[in-house]
């Protein structure tokens, strides 16, 4: 048994893993890892457990920065998803849980996976290797059986009444025809992180690598030939859509909303395609009000505690890193 970097994993072995494996998802495929490689301020760590060549775990560690001064104190290795496993016993995911934090130990402050599946099973694997499991909430929804006329009947009132405002009024959407289009839909985006998530961004051309890919899917909302706002997505063809950034202008008009639209964009483009999983991809801590949480709820989903589980590499730095975070997140 032993533990494989990015470039000594066999591309035809990591997707038979995708295959047949656990806790698949866009984020943890050779595709999504590749783009993360040619993106400045972004890096790929890969590993793979394998054992007499088949591989039983793999992970993708997606390693980040912040631009600017704040960079030294902000490396952090982000496991979207969870690993993949399959076959796997408690102590083998142990192994290569510990070996991937010793690996990583000088490229990453923490590492942390921001869970979209049940892992309760492979908790006590995660707590052996020196991880904290972290309560954290999602928001899922399950289409299936729900066809396209029906689907806004399973959202709240409001949400459902301001949809048929923005249609009455001349709102449209649809999938994004090209780089020009998605560069719109970034722009709003861009300034809404900047103003009000006040939050990190990938550059566009992160998602303009992700475009070229069969994983990505971005959905344009229009009035009057002008892009209003958008949704970018992953999806897992037949299993599952991530509404990984959505987005839409602030104020432009009183009876269009264009980020409930560029969400319906993404439900309908499943429905159409038999995608019965929405996964929504976080919904902040129990017991803290997260207006994000309320919004995602509005669409008919279910609230469900996955988790995320966090391995510190670098204790004194990542207490640093939370204090400058937080300051410029307060100064911006």
């Amino acid at each position: 048994m032993e533990v494989l970097q990015y470039n000594e994993i066999s591309v035809e072995k990591w997707d038979q893993l995708l295959a047949h494996g656990s806790f698949v998802s866009p984020f943890q495929t050779h595709s999504f890892s590749k783009v993360l490689d040619k993106i400045f301020g972004f890096d790929a760590a890969v590993f793979a457990l394998s054992d007499s060549g088949e591989i039983k775990v793999l992970m993708g560690v997606a390693l980040m920065k912040e631009p600017g001064p704040v960079s030294f104190f902000t490396w952090r290795g982000i496991i979207f998803g969870g690993p993949v496993i399959y076959n796997a016993t408690i102590e083998e995911l142990s192994f290569f849980l510990t070996e991937c934090g010793n690996r990583l130990k000088g490229k990453a402050i923490y590492l942390e996976t921001r869970n979209f599946f049940d892992y309760s099973f492979y908790k006590d694997s995660f707590l052996k290797s020196g991880w904290k499991y972290v309560p954290y909430l999602n928001v899922k929804l399950n289409l299936s059986g729900i066809s396209k006329d029906k689907l806004t009947s399973i959202f709240k009132y409001n949400r459902r009444r301001e949809i048929n405002q923005s249609i009455q009024n001349s709102a449209k959407y649809s999938l994004c025809s090209g780089k020009d289009e998605l560069i719109s839909i970034y722009h709003i985006l861009q300034k809404t992180y900047r103003i009000k998530a006040k939050l990190p961004l990938p550059p566009v051309e992160f998602f303009l690598e992700l475009f070229k890919l069969e994983i990505f899917k971005a959905f344009a909302v229009f009035h009057e030939e002008k892009t209003i706002g958008g949704s970018f997505c992953l999806i897992l063809p037949g299993k599952s859509l991530y509404t990984y950034y959505y987005c839409g202008l602030r104020d432009y008009h009183k009876r269009i909303f264009p980020t409930h639209l560029a969400v319906l964009a993404a439900l309908e483009y499943a429905v159409e395609n038999k995608i019965p999983i929405i996964d929504f991809m976080g919904a902040g801590k129990p017991g803290i009000d997260y207006g994000v949480r309320d919004y995602k709820m509005e669409f008919g989903g279910d609230l469900v505690e996955e988790g995320r589980f966090l391995k510190v590499l670098s204790p004194i730095l990542y207490k640093v890193g939370e204090i400058g975070l937080r300051v410029k997140k307060a100064l911006t």
